[in-house]
């Protein structure tokens, strides 16, 4: 059995305790100093995102300065409490909790520092209102494409299984509401297994293998994100199912186009890293400049098949 390709290394430095990554000009006294409360550095996706922020920062000539909550919003809310108190002029989120933004904005708001949210929106529309903007993209949209590729491939017919994300992000729950909407589209797909894989590769596997296990009987596996279907994958080569079972993830990383090139992974949907890092530091510096900013800056999703493998890994730079 080929061993599936392993995360690409992360881009980002750890600092102890709170988990500093800075970057950008530093020591001028007119430099915009934007702060960064990262939900986690551990993730393909987000490290690709974060090494994007870094490089527009230096492009801007703006220092940087990032911190990893390791997915636990009491860490988050210590982050903005220490980006408040370092007088930045403006702060990026990815929030580890969108439910949890409210106490946050109130912070922020406080101290008259503008608060731009990035890839999980918020929760409540009136947030919208508050932060400077919102950037990401439509995951009901990447949930609906996706399983439309898939009911394609499954000839509208046969067993699905579905991989969550962590229950209540709200990508999470419009990626499965998406899923769901195409399912009820076509009487001969089934939904007959789901479960939250919490975004995780190790999870993925470790669902997948307890399914297979259990000897339900299914014919594709469709993930909230591509960590958790390169976790099915695995487990399914283990036993030799791979190639009776179409695979789907979202995000379209160097790791999936990888395992698509290889005719491992039949589906996914790309979610543009490099535009949600760099567009969320222009973002900040309008903000701070008094700009005017749309309440949300969409950057679309695109459905990737294996014959798109080539353009997207060029996005990707490799």
């Amino acid at each position: 059995m080929k061993r599936v390709a392993s995360l690409l290394p992360l881009f980002l430095v750890f600092g102890a305790a709170v988990g500093l990554w800075g970057s950008g000009a530093r020591g001028g006294k007119n430099v915009l100093h934007i702060g960064v409360a990262a939900a986690n550095f551990d993730d393909e996706w987000m490290s690709y995102m974060h090494e994007s922020m870094h490089a527009e920062a230096r492009k801007q000539g703006v220092e940087l300065t990032m911190m990893d909550a390791k997915n636990d919003p009491a860490i988050q809310q210590v982050q903005i409490d220490t980006l408040i108190s370092q007088e930045v002029n403006a702060i990026i989120i990815v929030p580890v909790d969108p439910h949890s933004l409210r106490p946050l904005l109130n912070a922020t708001d406080g101290a008259d520092i503008p608060l731009i949210a990035v890839n999980r929106s918020p929760e409540e529309q009136i947030l919208f209102n508050r932060l400077a903007t919102y950037i990401g993209s439509d995951s009901l949209y990447a949930g609906t494409i996706q399983m439309e590729k898939v009911a394609e491939l499954l000839e509208w017919k046969g067993d699905v299984i579905i991989m969550w994300g962590r229950i209540g992000h709200k990508a999470q729950v419009l990626r499965t509401e998406g899923n769901h909407s195409v399912v009820h589209q076509y009487p001969g797909i089934n939904i007959v297994r789901e479960a939250a894989g919490n975004w995780q590769r190790e999870r993925g596997f470790q669902l997948m293998e307890n399914w297979i296990q259990s000897g339900v009987n299914f014919d594709a596996v469709v993930a909230n994100n591509d960590e958790m279907a390169i976790g099915a994958i695995m487990a399914l080569e283990q036993v030799d199912m791979l190639d009776d079972v179409i695979v789907a993830g979202i995000d379209a990383t160097p790791s999936a186009l990888e395992l698509m090139e290889k005719g491992k992974l039949d589906v996914s949907v790309f979610q543009d890293a490099h535009r949600q890092g760099a567009d969320s530091i222009q973002a900040a510096i309008k903000a701070v400049n008094g700009e005017k900013l749309p309440k949300i800056w969409d950057i679309p999703y695109e459905l990737v098949i294996p014959a798109d493998v080539d353009k997207y890994k060029k996005l990707w730079g490799i």
